[in-house]
């Protein structure tokens, strides 16, 4: 059982449904899991949560998510590391965490030109659950390894 698992010992009722709910973020893809992981990655960065930081999702991996291209990400802005949709999906996910209420029209516009717009809901239902269980492992002080393995998927999971 992982540190993050144990958690929720005092709530067991809730552990299949969060794990259920997350994995959904994963398969089936509704959006690059590389634009998925980089935002996560980004999240986990801002709010200082080094145990999320070491985690890789299986999904990105495969499409060729390289740890080169993670170690540029705190600087994401400058150099030619990240394109378009990239920079766009990343804007958009550091004003999700530290300024959710100054997100306006242009910014989704700004998505719309690079995503549908299944993939920006996607986007945000995912960028709800990483910030939340980010912010909920740096509240509690939950650290070691990130979540589990699913087997059927082989996909880490919080």
């Amino acid at each position: 059982m992982t540190p993050f698992e144990r958690t929720f010992s005092v709530r067991p009722d809730l552990w299949e449904e969060v794990r259920s709910f997350s994995l959904q973020i994963w398969h089936p893809p509704k959006i690059d899991p590389i634009l998925l992981e980089l935002c996560r990655l980004r999240l986990a960065q801002l709010h200082g949560c080094d145990s999320e930081c070491a985690v890789r999702y299986e999904p990105a991996r495969a499409a060729g998510l390289s740890e080169e291209r993670i170690a540029a990400l705190a600087d994401w802005r400058r150099g030619e590391a990240f394109g378009a949709v990239e920079r766009a999906c990343l804007a958009f996910a550091e004003n999700f965490a530290l300024a959710v209420q100054a997100i306006g029209d242009e910014d989704v516009a700004a998505l719309s030109t690079h995503l549908s717009e299944a993939e920006i809901v996607a986007l945000c239902q995912a960028l709800a659950v990483f910030d939340g269980f980010i912010r909920f492992r740096v509240l509690l002080g939950v650290t070691g390894e990130a979540g589990v393995v699913d087997p059927e998927h082989s996909t880490v999971l919080y």
